[in-house]
């Protein structure tokens, strides 16, 4: 490949448990990225490529416009928290994995 040819820098692979799978119709998306995303950034591109009311209203608290009070968002297994939250920029090839918090027991 030459120098005049671009690929995507940045890889991202999302996972989505229990009633997120369920409504996106998939378990894992994987989002490619020019450069460096952000959660926030990362959130967005799955709300855009999945494009379903039912998972949006899933992962977004319709109150606040933020998904946090109703998924844990792991990065490589890690809470985001223990990071800048969903202003954290995210390395190449990190794995999202979101969980949420209201299930069936």
């Amino acid at each position: 490949m030459n120098e005049t040819q671009t690929t995507s820098q940045y890889s991202y692979t999302i996972k989505l448990i229990g009633v997120l799978a369920t409504a996106a119709g998939t378990r894992q998306v994987s989002l490619d990225s020019e450069t460096e995303l952000s959660l926030t950034d990362v959130i967005s591109s799955l709300l855009a490529r999945v494009d379903n009311r039912q998972f949006k209203d899933l992962l977004v608290d319709s109150a606040t416009n933020n998904p946090l009070p109703n998924v844990i968002m792991l990065l490589d297994e890690q809470d985001c928290n223990l990071f800048q939250g969903l202003r954290t920029k995210l390395d190449s090839k990190t794995v999202v994995t979101i969980i949420p918090v209201a299930h069936g027991g």
